[in-house]
């Protein structure tokens, strides 16, 4: 079966090829104790965080209250398979495994209030000689760290997926090999998903099947029903697309106020009243700091700058200062015709 590397002590690295099915089998196999330790701490979380004292009871309501199902056969019928294989994999109850890829749409459902978001990102394109990124912060529940994993998904078309994601989730972001990336953010606002609509590592995973930006927007705006209220940041060679989905609301930027580049945390870009997030999560602050450091300097923008930006407060969260939600990962990501 398949090793997963670890890398730099933090990162595990897993090559996944065959059938959807056996791209789970030896993604559960390869990572079954990370799995394991990541599902026992996400449950402990649940008790702690949520104040439910058994999460199993959580869980199932979750599953029984919701029928994401519909849609992810509808729309991505072979990642089932795969989160099929995951769980007979790594011998983990597989209802435990679909709701723990799902923790936004499971936070959003357990917690009908729930209206903090904490992750930062952005797409900056057409620059001369200079490639497009996109990129982001994500800013998680410490529950995930040290699950950290980096996927390469070959198909059974030769075609290669980079997926950075976490053990026994079938994603969180990526870039394929036709330079087609995603990052995401979630939106917690007054926006809201829809129980029977598509969960956003299905989506992420439709995205980076999709050979263009302009392709995997079109698969976005085809799913109508999203099981949680997010924005997806698209890039190719071509361009960036910010996609913002929730229920009865999809908006695509190309720009931010027609400048080259389009920013995003989490909240709608054209914000109403009613729609603002919690305060604790300081999602307007962090947007006029992506401005601040961005706007009218995107010619100055590559990985080096790109990163100097996401280790800018209040971009970025450490376990001292913001130990609830702190950044597990920062994904910078080129795209490069070449």
């Amino acid at each position: 079966r398949p090793t997963a590397e670890k890398i730099a002590n933090r990162l595990y690295f897993l090559t996944v090829e065959g059938t959807p099915y056996d791209r789970g089998l030896q993604h559960g196999k390869s990572l079954r104790y990370v799995i394991h330790r990541g599902i026992a701490t996400w449950k402990q979380w649940i008790a702690e965080f949520l104040e439910q004292p058994n999460p199993d009871v959580e869980i199932a309501e979750f599953v029984q209250g919701t029928d994401f199902l519909g849609a992810i056969r509808e729309h991505t019928p072979d990642l089932y398979l795969e989160l099929q294989g995951i769980a007979a994999g790594a011998n983990v109850n597989l209802n435990d495994l679909y709701a723990y890829n799902m923790f936004d749409e499971f936070l959003s459902f357990t917690v009908q209030k729930y209206r903090l978001g904490f992750c930062s990102g952005f797409g900056v394109y057409g620059r001369d000689d200079m490639p497009n990124i996109i990129g982001q912060n994500n800013d998680l529940p410490r529950f995930f760290d040290g699950t950290q994993t980096l996927l390469r998904i070959k198909g059974d078309d030769d075609r290669q997926t980079y997926v950075f994601t976490f053990a026994g989730l079938l994603a969180n972001n990526g870039l394929n090999d036709s330079s087609v990336g995603c990052t995401i953010n979630i939106m917690p606002s007054r926006l809201s998903g829809e129980l029977d609509g598509l969960p956003m590592p299905y989506v992420v995973r439709g995205i980076l099947a999709r050979p263009t930006r302009s392709e995997a927007v079109e698969f976005v705006k085809n799913v109508g029903k999203y099981a949680g209220p997010m924005d997806y940041i698209i890039g190719d060679p071509t361009g960036v697309t910010v996609a913002e989905t929730g229920k009865d609301h999809f908006k695509l930027f190309d720009s931010y106020k027609g400048e080259n580049y389009v920013p995003h945390t989490n909240h709608p870009l054209d914000m109403t009243a009613d729609m603002k997030p919690g305060e604790a999560s300081k999602s307007p602050e962090r947007l006029a700091k992506l401005i601040e450091l961005i706007s009218g300097r995107t010619d100055r923008i590559n990985v080096a700058e790109t990163r100097k930006i996401f280790r800018t407060r209040p971009l970025l969260k450490n376990y001292e200062t913001d130990p609830t939600f702190p950044t597990l990962e920062s994904i910078i990501i080129e795209l490069d015709a070449d």
